[in-house]
């Protein structure tokens, strides 16, 4: 794969991993404005969303590990 296309994934890669991350913390937040404690308002997080962070660590971690 060139090198500019594969540092086009890669910084569209980052702004996922980031959009999720900040979707999760929304979440936890809009939870604690509620009223919820911090483990409690962890806990809450749609099983969706704690999937899809679940699966990104898992292929940023792969790919990590799997770096020239």
């Amino acid at each position: 794969m060139p090198k500019s296309v594969m540092r086009k994934v890669l910084i569209l890669w980052a702004m996922l991993l980031i959009a999720q991350f900040l979707l999760a913390a929304y979440q936890i937040y809009k939870n604690m404005t509620f009223g919820m404690p911090v483990g409690q308002a962890l806990t809450q997080i749609s099983p969706i969303t704690a999937g899809l962070s679940l699966l990104l660590f898992l292929v940023s971690y792969a790919q990590y590990k799997n770096r020239p």
